[in-house]
C-alpha cells in the first residue's frame, strides 16, 4: 500500500484559464473515486461506500457512521469543520472551471487522491495542474510495486506510484515542474517492507513547522508497510522538499517516504504509502483492513498536512509557565522574591525571554532570578517569551507586598487603566486614589511623571514631548503617603511617540476603554480627552474603521484635553448613526484659549447613514487650538465619531 500526499494553496495564479478558487467556509475537500481507488481486497480509499458525493448520514457521531477505508479522516476532518466529498466513482469528472459540473476543482480546497490503479487522462492532467497552480492543494497517496489491485479486471490499469509518475511528467508543465517522482521501494515478502522512521526534516521553515509540528501534535514516528519512494529534485523545482527519510539500512539519502512542492499558488504534499491511512474500519463484504490510522504519528500527519494544504495552519506561540513562585505571593518589602520560568516553542524556534515585576523595573532569562520590592502595593510580575516569528505568550504572577510593621497603605492609580501610547505634545490625564488600615492616618499623593516633573493630588495632568526620531518611554509613577511614613505606589508605562516632522494627525479611539455613559477621560494616541454622554464602542452596530469608535447619545460631547500646536488648516471626521437610530444632528467647535471659549466651526452636520461618513471643516486657524464634538438635538439617538484628522500649517 502506499499514500502519495499533495498540499494547497489559496491564490491565484494565471496560466490558461485564470479562475481563482471558491473561498469556503468551512474549507472543502474533495476525495477522489474515479480511479479505481476501493479495487481488491485490501483496498477501501474511500470515505464511505455507497453514498456519493455526500457520506451518509449528514451529521454523524463516530467514526463507524461512515463505512470506509478512510472513514476515520473523513470523520476527523468533518468534526474539524470541514466539508467532505467524494468524486463518485459512476459519473464523476475532474475538471477546473467547468461549470456544469458540480464537483468542479474550483470549488474545493483540497484534492484528495488516494491509492489510485488508472492514468488521468490529458483533460484531467491539466484539471489537475490548473488546480494546483491556482491555489489548491493537492494530496497524493501512493503505493508499493506490484499492488495493482484491478489488474485482472481494468485493462491498462497500474500501481498508483506509475499513474503519479505519469502525472508528474506528461502534465503541460515543463520538467516536472511538481519536483518529485515516485521509485520502487520494498514490497510484500521484502524483508524491510514493514518499518517505522522518525527522520523528519529538522530544518524549520513554515511547512515543516506546519505539518511536523501542526497544531494537530508534533510528529514523531510513522509506520510503513509496503511502500514506495518520492524522490526530490530541487532542479525542476526549487521549493520541493522532504518532510520524511526512509531508515531503511541500504536506501539512499535521497529516499523519502513523505515529500512536499509549491507550484504556482499551490501546495503538493506526496507520500509512498497507503497504510498510515487505513483505519480498518468497513462493513463492505470481502475486505480485509488493517488499523494503522491511530498508531504513532499518523493520524497527525494527515490532519496537519491537509490543513496545511487547506491554508489553515496558525502558527503557535511558545507555551510558557512560571514555576516559582508557584502561585500569588504576599510578602513584606525588602523580601526577596525568587522568579523561574520555563518556555517551549512548538516550531523549535529560538526564544528570548523578558521579565517585567510591576513596579517599573525588568529582567531578562528564564531565571533564577531574585527582586526586592521597596514600597507596599500590589504588584503583577509578567514573564514573556518571543520566538523569532514574534509570536510571543506570557504567564503573570500577583505580587502583594506589605510594610512589615504600622499602618497597610495602598495606592490605587484608576486614570489611565493601563499603560499608554501619546504624540509628543499630548497631555495624559492621572486620577488616583489611596487607602490605609488606621481610620486616623492622613494620606498625602504625589506624582513623578518620570520625564523629571512631579506633581502633588489625587487628580492631575501632564504633558509629555519628545523631540528625538525614536519613542521614548516613562515610568509615570502615583505614591500614596500617610502620616506614620508609611508608602504605596502604583505606576503606568507611558510611551511617547517623537514629534511629528508635519502638521497632521488622525486619531482613531481604538486605544483605551470606556464602557459607560458617564463623564470620564481616556487617553488616546493623541492625547486625553473627556467623554461626557459617551462611550467607546466596539459592536457590530458600531460603525468604525479600526476596533472602536466613540458612541454619544443625548447632547453628549467629545473633548480634547490638550492644544494642538500647529493650528488648523481643516478637520475631518467620519460620522455614522448606530444600530438601527433615526438621524441625528451635530457640530464641531474649537478653542483658540486651552478650553476657556468655544467657537463652532462651520455649520450643523446631519447623520443619517450607518455607514461612516466623512465631514469636512475648514477653519484657517493659526497658532495653539483644541477641538470638541457637540450632539446638538439632545435625543435619545445615538451617532458615532471615528477617524478624526486635523491638517495644520
Amino acid at each position: 500500500m502506499n499514500i502519495l500526499a499533495c498540499s494547497r494553496f489559496a491564490s491565484l495564479l494565471l496560466l490558461g484559464l485564470c479562475l481563482p478558487l471558491v473561498s469556503q467556509t468551512p474549507k472543502k475537500v474533495l476525495f477522489d473515486h474515479t480511479h479505481h481507488e476501493e479495487g481488491g481486497v485490501s483496498a477501501e480509499w474511500v470515505i464511505c461506500s455507497g453514498h456519493e458525493p455526500d457520506p451518509s448520514p449528514a451529521n454523524p457521531t463516530k467514526e463507524t457512521d461512515w463505512n470506509g477505508g478512510i472513514s476515520a479522516l473523513g470523520y476527523d476532518l468533518y468534526t474539524q469543520g470541514y466539508t467532505v466529498q467524494t468524486l463518485p466513482a459512476s459519473g464523476g469528472r475532474i475538471t477546473f472551471g467547468d461549470t456544469t459540473n458540480a464537483q468542479d476543482l474550483s470549488k474545493y480546497s483540497v484534492f484528495f487522491i488516494p491509492e489510485c490503479y488508472t492514468y488521468f487522462t490529458a483533460v484531467e492532467k491539466t484539471a489537475i495542474v490548473k488546480f494546483v497552480q491556482n491555489g489548491g492543494g493537492l494530496f497524493l497517496m501512493g503505493n508499493h510495486q506490484g499492488a495493482s489491485r484491478v489488474s485482472g479486471s481494468v485493462p491498462g490499469s497500474t500501481d498508483a506510484y506509475t499513474v503519479f509518475n505519469d502525472l508528474m511528467t506528461n502534465n503541460g508543465v515543463a520538467n516536472n515542474g511538481f519536483g518529485f517522482t515516485w521509485i520502487i521501494g520494498h514490497g510484500p515478502g521484502d524483508a524491510s517492507a514493514n518499518t517505522t522512521s522518525t527522520a523528519y526534516a529538522s530544518a524549520i521553515n513554515p511547512v515543516t513547522n506546519a505539518i511536523i509540528r501542526g497544531s494537530n501534535g508534533t510528529l514523531t514516528m510513522q509506520d510503513f508497510h509496503s511502500f514506495s519512494y518520492v524522490s526530490v529534485n530541487t532542479a525542476n523545482n526549487a521549493s520541493a522538499q522532504g518532510i520524511l527519510s526512509t531508515q531503511v539500512s541500504g536506501d539512499t539519502a535521497s529516499d523519502y517516504f513523505i515529500a512536499t512542492s509549491t507550484l504556482g499558488n499551490g501546495r503538493v504534499v506526496a507520500m509512498g504509502d497507503s497504510s498510515p491511512a487505513d483505519d480498518g474500519t468497513t462493513t463492505t463484504s470481502g475486505k480485509s483492513l488493517h488499523n494503522s490510522y491511530t498508531l504513532n504519528s499518523n493520524r497527525a500527519f494527515f490532519l496537519n498536512a491537509i490543513q496545511y494544504l487547506a491554508g489553515t495552519t496558525a502558527a503557535q506561540p511558545p507555551v510558557v509557565s512560571i514555576t516559582a513562585p508557584a502561585s500569588n505571593v504576599s510578602t513584606t518589602t525588602g523580601n526577596t522574591v525568587t522568579f523561574q520560568a520555563t518556555a517551549t516553542d512548538p516550531a523549535g524556534s529560538a526564544m528570548t525571554y523578558s521579565w517585567n515585576f510591576g513596579d517599573a523595573t525588568t529582567a531578562t532569562g528564564l531565571g533564577p532570578l531574585g527582586h526586592v520590592y521597596t514600597i507596599a502595593g500590589t504588584y503583577t510580575a509578567t514573564f514573556t517569551a518571543t520566538n523569532t516569528q514574534s509570536l510571543s505568550s506570557s504567564a503573570t504572577r500577583v505580587i502583594t507586598v506589605a510594610n512589615p510593621t504600622g499602618n497597610i497603605v495602598t495606592a490605587n492609580l484608576t486614570t489611565p487603566s493601563g499603560n499608554v501610547t501619546i504624540n509628543s505634545g499630548a497631555a495624559v490625564a492621572f486620577v488616583g486614589s489611596g487607602t490605609d488600615s488606621s481610620a486616623t492616618a492622613t494620606l498625602n499623593y504625589a506624582w513623578s511623571f518620570g520625564d523629571g516633573v512631579t506633581a502633588t493630588g489625587t487628580s492631575v495632568s501632564h504633558t509629555y514631548t519628545n523631540a528625538g526620531t525614536a519613542p521614548v518611554s516613562y515610568t509615570a509613577t502615583f505614591t500614596v503617603t500617610d502620616n506614620t511614613g508609611v508608602s504605596a505606589s502604583a505606576t503606568r508605562k507611558i510611551t511617547v511617540n517623537p514629534a511629528s516632522s508635519g502638521s497632521s494627525f488622525t486619531e482613531g479611539f481604538n486605544t483605551g476603554t470606556k464602557a459607560s455613559y458617564t463623564t470620564g477621560n481616556v487617553t488616546f494616541t493623541s492625547g486625553a480627552w473627556t467623554l461626557n454622554d459617551a462611550l467607546l464602542g466596539n459592536t457590530a452596530s458600531d460603525p468604525k474603521t479600526g476596533t472602536q469608535s466613540v458612541r454619544m447619545r443625548n447632547s453628549g460631547k467629545l473633548t480634547m484635553l490638550y492644544n494642538w500646536a500647529t493650528g488648523a488648516k481643516t478637520v475631518t471626521v467620519k460620522h455614522a448613526v448606530y444600530g438601527s437610530d433615526a438621524a441625528s444632528t451635530w457640530g464641531l467647535w474649537y478653542s483658540t484659549n486651552s478650553g476657556s471659549t468655544w467657537i463652532q466651526a462651520g455649520s450643523a452636520v446631519t447623520s443619517s447613514s450607518t455607514a461612516l461618513a466623512t465631514a469636512s471643516f475648514t477653519l484657517n486657524v493659526t497658532g495653539a487650538i483644541r477641538f470638541e464634538i457637540r450632539k446638538t438635538d439632545g435625543t435619545t439617538r445615538r451617532v458615532n465619531f471615528d477617524d478624526f484628522q486635523v491638517s495644520g500649517y
